[in-house]
């Protein structure tokens, strides 16, 4: 069987609560990318849109959140492998404020939600590409 190949940006957000621990979502197990671990709220860019075009869009559908603003973070390639398929393309991560009451979030997709402070990294099953994006901004900010 020939591997099919989807060429797809996405746009990811790190979202820090007061505390600076950040939101992740759970993918639910029969998601078949990533199943049952964590990972950045975001998602893949639909033709014409800006990576801060998605996240408001994505956010607003995965869990009922309208942010003001988005911080630039970095961007990166990617490549995400599941028996014949294979997505890549560019990953744009930015960062926002959640200052709301987590009672506030409507999950609308995978498995839950949860906030993690910054040592409680490593034991968590997280995408490790956003794992190591996490690391990196709490290194980059001194938290």
């Amino acid at each position: 069987m020939e591997v099919q190949i989807r060429k797809i940006d996405s746009a990811s957000c790190i979202i820090l609560n007061t505390k600076n621990e950040v939101l992740l979502q759970k993918k639910d197990l029969g998601y078949f990318w990533f199943p049952g671990k964590w990972c950045l709220f975001g998602g893949g860019m639909k033709n014409g849109e800006t990576p801060e075009q998605t996240l408001i869009r994505e956010l607003k559908n995965e869990i009922e959140c309208e942010f003001d603003c988005f911080e630039f973070f970095c961007e990166q390639d990617y490549k995400d492998e599941y028996d014949e398929e294979v997505r890549q393309g560019k990953h744009y991560f930015y960062s926002t404020e959640f200052s709301g009451k987590p009672s506030k979030i409507s999950i609308n997709e995978g498995g839950g939600f949860a906030f993690f402070s910054k040592s409680e990294l490593d034991s968590v099953p997280i995408v490790e590409h956003d794992k190591k994006v996490i690391k990196q901004y709490f290194e980059s900010k001194r938290l």
